[in-house]
């Protein structure tokens, strides 16, 4: 009889592992049945002519969703600008052969307030708004901010600053800016 349940007992386990395994595999199997989604705005991203960020917000409440989605796409538009600014800043501070610790912080620092003014400044390049089935709201949202007119101010900045006034070069932070806006899309094939 102990052996019977004991039999029972070892056969429902066996069993048990097999659908276990079964349905193990036929996960595998869906994840090989891959669909690409389309993703709304996502075709908008950083490219030679301009600094991009995508944001994406989920809430009941529209407004929140909004502000949600645009609050991520102006951290991600403000981290790629960043990226891109100091290494123009950095190869420009170097090939400038300026004094690079105190020259390198001033530029850094107005650089950083230049990133700051030209988000309050951006224009929604994208945005899509759908609804789920349960009734929350999903905003998808792009922002840009024009690379010229970011030059400009960068530009601006480093004339009204006394200690980057004189030794500043337009033409030679310009070219390095593009080369570096170019490059970045490359990578990116944008």
């Amino acid at each position: 009889m102990k052996k019977n349940v004991f039999f029972a007992a070892f056969a429902a386990v066996a069993v048990a592992a097999a659908l276990v395994s079964c349905g193990g595999q036929k996960s595998i199997t869906a994840v090989n049945n891959e669909k690409e989604v389309a993703v709304p705005c996502d075709d908008k991203r950083t490219d030679k002519s301009y600094f991009r960020g995508i944001g994406v917000g989920q809430s009941k409440d529209l407004n929140a969703a909004r502000e949600k989605a645009r609050m991520n796409a102006n951290a991600e538009l403000a981290g790629g600008m960043s990226t891109i600014i100091k290494s123009v800043a950095e190869k420009y501070v170097n090939d400038a052969g300026q004094a690079p610790a105190d020259y390198a912080e001033t530029f850094e620092s107005m650089t950083k307030q230049v990133i700051n003014q030209e988000i309050n400044n951006v224009s929604v390049c994208c945005n899509k708004t759908v609804q789920t089935q349960d009734g929350m709201y999903k905003v998808y949202l792009a922002v840009e901010a024009n690379k010229d007119e970011v030059l400009k101010a960068i530009e601006r900045n480093a004339a009204a600053n006394k200690k980057l006034e004189t030794a500043f070069n337009r033409e030679k932070f310009r070219e390095q800016f593009d080369a570096e806006m170019a490059d970045f899309a490359k990578k990116n094939g944008y």
